[in-house]
Parts: structure tokens; sequence; C-alpha cells
């Protein structure tokens, strides 16, 4: 389970998102977040993930969330349109180490169902992720 939250890098107040995490991961990847209402500063998304298997709970800031160029769409099996929603979150621990979550939803109809297992992406939309990301990403110092 995930919890998400905007965080204030100045009055350091927390204000929950009231979203499903695929909405606010879907909204962060095309919109910068709206500035914090209490003073106005910058806002940070930030979320919270139990990695399960002893990695602990851990509260991480996201630096991106991005998706690919074109979607993968096809009819399931009601004659129902299936979007599949491959995410490439960089997150960023509290100590600055970076680094990428891959989570992802089918979408059929207005129902995100989160996929369980390792995703598998087609090699043209991986390429498309990777290049968001060394377009987003400073440069090394």
């Amino acid at each position: 389970m995930a919890a998400q939250f905007f965080y204030c890098i100045q009055c350091h107040k927390k204000y929950p998102t009231h979203q499903k995490l695929f909405d606010t991961l879907y909204n962060f990847s095309k919109t910068a977040p709206e500035a914090c209402p209490a003073c106005g500063a910058t806002r940070d998304l930030h979320v919270s993930l139990d990695f399960q298997l002893g990695a602990g709970d851990s509260d991480y800031k996201v630096v991106s969330a991005l998706l690919p160029d074109k979607l993968e769409s096809w009819l399931g099996e009601e004659e129902e349109e299936v979007t599949f929603y491959p995410f490439l979150v960089v997150l960023e621990t509290s100590g600055g180490k970076q680094f990428c979550w891959m989570p992802y939803w089918h979408v059929t109809g207005r129902e995100a169902r989160y996929g369980q297992h390792a995703v598998c992406l087609e090699q043209r939309q991986f390429e498309s992720l990777m290049a968001q990301v060394q377009e987003k990403l400073p440069e090394p110092a």
C-alpha cells in the first residue's frame, strides 16, 4: 500500500493528495504540483512505499514520473478497451540517493488496476522512457 502527499519545502507542511496513486502519478507526469496554499512556496510530491522483504517503509520524494509517448491499448475480454500505463518514476531518499520504480496499471473503462508482476515493456516504450529521463535529469557535476 502506498500513501502520497505534497510537502512544502518552505513551511514544511504536509498535504495529502486525496487521490489514488495512479491519478497522482498521472497528474504529476503532466504538470508540476501547485504552490503551497499556506505560504506560496514550491511543494514536492512524496510517496510512502512498503517494498516488503525487509526493505522497510520509507518516504521518497518523486523527482519525475514519466509515461511512454504512445500508450498501448487493446480490446479486453468483454470488448472493453484496455490501456497499459507503464510509469518510470524516479524516487529520491532523504539522503539524496535516486532509483527508478516502474509501477504500472491496466485501465479498463475508468478503473485503474495495479499490476503486481514485473513489467515487460516493448523496446520502443523503454527507449521512449529512457529518452525522457535523459532530457529531464540535470547534467552531472
